[in-house]
């Protein structure tokens, strides 16, 4: 509230004017001061009333940050691990192919041991028979030398 004799006192010193207590400027400025103050109370109540949107419509925001954060870490997630599944099914169909690249070598080398080991057997045998039919030839030819000198 307020206080009129302060009011009158300033008026009077500042303008050099006397302000009796029933002067109708008083009246105006309590007829303002009570405008003022219903003016205020409106503005209180719209204040309260914004407020209260305001605070509604953050939370609904933050509601749907919360949904779209998750969906977008939910669709990385599948992507990374669709990726990485598709990455790995690569190596693997690579790892496998060469795998098989080396088995399908060491058949083949196991093939040409083989291959070689019967060419050695049968040069063995060969030269086994060679050595076989020169020893007999040597044999034969010692045995003419021998009937040559006895006839």
């Amino acid at each position: 509230m307020l206080d009129f004799d302060e009011i009158r006192k300033q008026v009077a010193i500042k303008h050099s004017v006397l302000l009796g207590k029933d002067d109708p400027i008083l009246v105006t400025v309590t007829v303002s001061e009570m405008v003022l103050d219903r003016y205020l109370d409106l503005v209180s109540e719209h204040y309260e009333d914004a407020t209260r949107d305001l605070a509604v419509s953050m939370q609904q925001q933050v509601d749907q940050s919360k949904e779209t954060a998750a969906k977008i870490i939910t669709d990385a997630s599948n992507y990374v691990s669709e990726q990485v599944r598709q990455a790995v099914s690569e190596a693997i169909v690579e790892a496998g192919g060469e795998l098989k690249r080396q088995i399908a070598q060491a058949h083949s080398a196991s093939r040409n041991a083989v291959v070689s080991e019967r060419d050695a057997q049968s040069a063995k045998n060969g030269a086994f028979l060679a050595a076989v039919v020169a020893g007999a030839a040597a044999l034969i030819s010692i045995a003419a030398v021998v009937i040559v000198l006895l006839k």
